[in-house]
Formats: structure tokens, sequence, C-alpha cells
């Protein structure tokens, strides 16, 4: 029955649900919102899950570390920042030395990563005077816990914090100054829509709840749009050669983002380093929950566990051939790869050979073999990097066409 245009069964449906999880609960209102108007996007899920303003992932506590959801891989080791705080130094003084030069983090976690590349900046006095910081953070939550790791930072290396602003958003971002950008599992986390191939036509896969009897727990469940959605339209073309895929997710954020950095780029100088969870096409269905450092539904609990999806970077690849960038891309290059190239294993020597204890050294190793290994992160994790296009394309340092594959634990890695 139907009444004003709202369905009784749902309206009962929702003092079931307001019995069971009570008003401050993103599930029930998610469920409510379905039951209402119908099936969301995937990507409506996500961003509600993920940045809700009361009851979203990000927005309520901190989820980094050994106590929150998951760790990073410069909560694992100090080495991870310092490598790409030394890849930033040399690509400034490759674009002669800007000053003044703007350093941006999307997504800057609790500010380890950043607080490792400051503290490689510091070495270089013209360098550590000449930037400004430029965070790109929605959680207030976070943004206090990235003002502390700062201050701390600087106080460690005996010198005043650099100028920090916080944004919003990317486009927020002073233009007509040299910028650095640098995301790190940022991508991974923008909402995506999923599309399937069916027997008739590719269909976007939607969010619903199960058909049951009042007496039933309803439950998430993906369905497929019974037509071609506007999602569909816009983005699948994007992809370019369907043939081999059954399953593709596309973030037009992402998209966006690359889109922006390219432009900044191209009219400013500068260069961007992505580093992420990712495939090249290949993958094809990867949304996924975490919660406690495990992989978990999901569908469960939405506002209370992370969610994630592989980074599609041959769809970045392919955006910027097409849309005619004044830059060039490196990569993307597998972890394992970036790092060793960069000079992991001669820093891990180094930071063994003056560490008085085994269980640092211990410490040390394990951390670093986590990053490189490929039954760990050496081979899901990827680095792409954007930098302005030259006379002749440039080689940097980090990345390499040379033929191969990540190492394996243990090879070629024995501290003892």
């Amino acid at each position: 029955m139907i009444v004003r245009g709202v369905r009784i069964g749902s309206v009962c449906h929702g003092l079931h649900l307001y019995r069971k999880f009570g008003t401050g609960c993103l599930k029930m209102h998610l469920m409510q919102r379905i039951l209402n108007f119908g099936p969301i996007t995937i990507a409506e899920y996500m961003k509600e899950c993920l940045i809700n303003p009361t009851y979203g992932y990000y927005m309520k506590k901190d989820v980094f570390g050994s106590h929150g959801d998951f760790i990073t891989s410069p909560e694992i080791s100090q080495v991870f920042g310092e490598l790409l705080g030394i890849w930033l130094t040399n690509e400034w003084i490759s674009q002669n030395s800007p000053n003044p030069f703007q350093l941006a983090e999307l997504g800057p976690g609790r500010g380890t990563l950043l607080s490792d590349i400051l503290r490689v900046f510091s070495r270089f006095p013209s360098l550590y005077e000449s930037v400004s910081i430029h965070l790109v953070e929605v959680s207030p939550v976070m943004r206090s816990m990235q003002t502390e790791m700062i201050l701390v930072a600087a106080s460690r290396f005996g010198r005043d914090p650099p100028p920090v602003s916080w944004h919003e958003n990317f486009e927020d971002i002073p233009t007509g100054i040299p910028t650095f950008v640098l995301a790190h599992e940022f991508f991974d986390a923008l909402p995506v829509h999923q599309f399937r191939k069916t027997k008739d036509d590719w269909r976007e896969v939607l969010l619903s709840v199960t058909d049951t009897s009042v007496n039933e727990e309803r439950r998430f469940c993906l369905v497929n749009s019974p037509t071609r959605s506007v999602a569909q339209a816009a983005y699948l073309p994007l992809v370019g050669d369907l043939a081999d895929r059954e399953c593709v997710e596309i973030a037009p954020r992402a998209l966006n983002l690359v889109d922006q950095i390219c432009r900044r780029i191209q009219n400013d100088k500068g260069a961007a380093l992505i580093v992420d969870y990712g495939h090249l096409g290949e993958k094809g269905a990867t949304l996924r929950g975490f919660r406690n450092h495990q992989v978990c539904d999901p569908l469960e609990d939405p506002g209370d566990i992370d969610l994630t999806c592989d980074v599609d970077f041959s769809l970045f690849s392919r955006y910027i051939a097409t849309s005619d960038f004044d830059v060039e891309i490196h990569g993307p290059e597998p972890q394992a790869y970036f790092l060793i190239n960069m000079g992991i294993l001669n820093r891990l020597q180094a930071l063994i050979t003056s560490c008085p204890s085994k269980e640092q050294q211990d410490e040390l190793f394990s951390g670093c073999e986590m990053l490189i290994t490929t039954e760990q992160m050496g081979e899901r994790f990827k680095f792409m990097a954007i930098v302005p296009r030259g006379k002749k394309r440039r080689m940097l340092p980090g990345f390499t066409d040379l033929p191969g594959t990540p190492y394996s634990k243990g090879k070629d890695m024995d501290h003892h």
C-alpha cells in the first residue's frame, strides 16, 4: 500500500530497523533510503560509508596503525617515507629548485609519511625554506592528528614547521606555483561505479536489500540495473576495449583528480607520485572491507569498516594519453621495483648496522620485507609518476623498463 508516495511496508520496516539499530545507524539510514527510493550505486554506498559527516568511517576515529583497521606503508617502516622524500627532492632539483613551491598530499592519514618526508627536506635548507604544505583532508579528527604529527616532527629536527593549509578539495589549492602532489593510498578509497557484463549487455551493479518476510532481517545485496544507467553511458566508454573484461570499476572522482593534477603540472610545473593497490585492467570486482587488519564483507556494518577498491592504473594511463596533456607518465611500477631502485636495501643495511639491538634489527628487516616481497606489498602496490613533458623522455629515479619480477620472500634478502 502506498500513501502520498510512501510505501506503508517500508515505513513499518523502518520502525523495525529503528527498534533494532536505533537512530544513529548508517545501516538503517541506507536501508530505509533503498526501500523508499530504490537501489543505489556502489559509489553512493561507498561515499556514505566513508565520509558521511556523522557516521562515516573516516570522520569518526583514528583508523590507521596497529590499533586501527589497517596499516599503511609509512606506518611499517620509516625508510618508505625517506625514499619518497628523496624522490621528491631529486625531482625538485631536476626542475631547477623552484622557490617557492608547494607539496600537496591527498589524504595524509595520521601525517606519518609527511613527517618522514619533512625530515628529508630538513637536510636541504633551501628546499625546506621554499616549501609550503597543502593537505587535502575532509576529516576533522585526522586534521587534528596531522597537526600534532607535523609539530612533533619539526621539533625533532629543530626547525619551525613550514606553512600548512588544509583543503577539502584539490582544486582549492592555490595555482600559479609549482606543485608536487603525493597520493599514497588515496585513490583506492574513492567511490567507484561497478559495471558487469551480462548475457545481453553491460549493466551497472547496484546496492539493494533482500526481499524477506517481516520476521527476518533484511540484508544488503547486489543487483544489476534493469536498463543502461546514466553512469554506464558516461563512464564505460572510457575503458576502451571491453572484449576481455567481465567486470569494470570506474571512479569518476579519481579521473577528475588525475585531470586536475595533469593540468596543474602542465601549467605550473611540479610532479605527482601516485602509490596505491593497483592493477593494469586485469581485475574485475575488487570492492572489499577491512576490519582489524582482516578482509571482511564490504556490505556488513557500513560506517564501521574501511572500504577499498584496487586502482585500475590502465584507466589513468589511457585517460592521460587520450587527453593530450603536456605531461609524461612513468609506471605503473611495482612497489618492490621502485623501492629497490631507490636504494631501500642499502638504506636497510645502513640502519641495521647502526642499530644496537637484535630486536631493532629484526624489526627493521621485517618492515622492509613486508614492503618489497611479492607475497606482501611488493607486487600489489604500484607507483605512477606524472611530470612535465620535456624535449626528450626522461629517466626517473625508481622507474625502469627492465623485465623481471619483484623479490620473493627470503630471496636476495638475508641479513643473518
